[in-house]
């Protein structure tokens, strides 16, 4: 949340195996990159800003079976801008965004430019909490005519080049776990079709992390897990990506963050 980053990806262009009522497969767009040269000297650390007051979980009626013991340490249902969201408009040479609170969601209107001939996509996400072990559920909904969008939360985070994300696409009922290793791109888990995502609706993530162990939930069901090898970073971030050339509407509603009590 106090931390904004946007980065240009290299596309890999992949059919799904899922289908959508009356159509038979729909092309989606999977961030991928060769190297870190490709990648990251784009990167607009202007966008970067820390937040001068600290976040609140008082009032918070949000609640999550996993980990009932562990407190909450972040709630937001967006009916005010009580956590101080860097709301306004951003503009650089790879995208355009615009971030307000409205009508108790949190939403960013994001705009790919083309810098490429249509065969990049831009990633931004939004810093929301630091810890290695932690709960987070997160409700989401994207509108756009495009179908090349996803949105997720990005967790190990230690700098541009080190990350992982779970991402879900809702037009086409798809999710995937991709990670970057000193800006190496890999796919522990690749895109794959569930019938846990609700099509063109809003979807709730959740993912549960512990001594380098993550489970993935979809609206309350299992559909996946990851065991990472080292942790480069803790912290975690809300996370929206488009293709160039299109534009996307991410909204987004009760974010809940838990971690073991000290």
């Amino acid at each position: 949340m106090s931390k904004k980053h946007l980065v240009v990806l290299i596309l890999l262009m992949a059919l799904c195996a899922c289908s959508k009522p009356s159509e038979t497969a729909i092309q989606t767009a999977i961030a991928q990159t060769q190297s870190a040269e490709d990648i990251f000297p784009t990167v607009q650390t202007d966008l970067e800003a820390d937040l001068e007051s600290e976040t609140t979980v008082q009032d918070c009626a949000l609640t999550t079976p996993y980990h009932e013991d562990w407190p909450v340490v972040f709630c937001d249902t967006f009916d005010d801008n009580r956590n101080n969201w860097e709301v306004g408009s951003d503009s650089g040479d790879l995208s355009q965004s615009i971030l307000a609170i409205e009508d108790g969601k949190l939403v960013v209107d994001l705009s790919g430019k083309n810098n490429s001939g249509y065969l990049t996509g831009v990633i931004q996400w939004f810093y929301v909490g630091d810890s290695r072990d932690f709960v987070i559920t997160l409700k989401g909904d994207v509108f756009s005519k495009y179908k090349s969008h996803s949105w997720g939360i990005i967790f190990n985070e230690e700098s541009n080049q080190d990350f992982a994300a779970f991402m879900i696409s809702s037009s086409d009922g798809s999710y995937y776990l991709t990670r970057y290793e000193d800006g190496e791109q890999k796919f522990p888990i690749p895109g794959k079709s569930n019938g846990a995502i609700v099509w063109d609706e809003q979807n709730e993530l959740t993912i549960v992390a512990e001594d380098g162990y993550y489970q993935f939930y979809i609206n309350g069901e299992f559909v996946n897990d990851y065991e990472a090898d080292d942790i480069p970073g803790t912290n975690i971030a809300i996370a929206i990506w488009t293709a160039e050339g299109a534009t996307a509407r991410f909204e987004f509603d009760d974010l809940l963050i838990k971690t073991p009590a000290n």
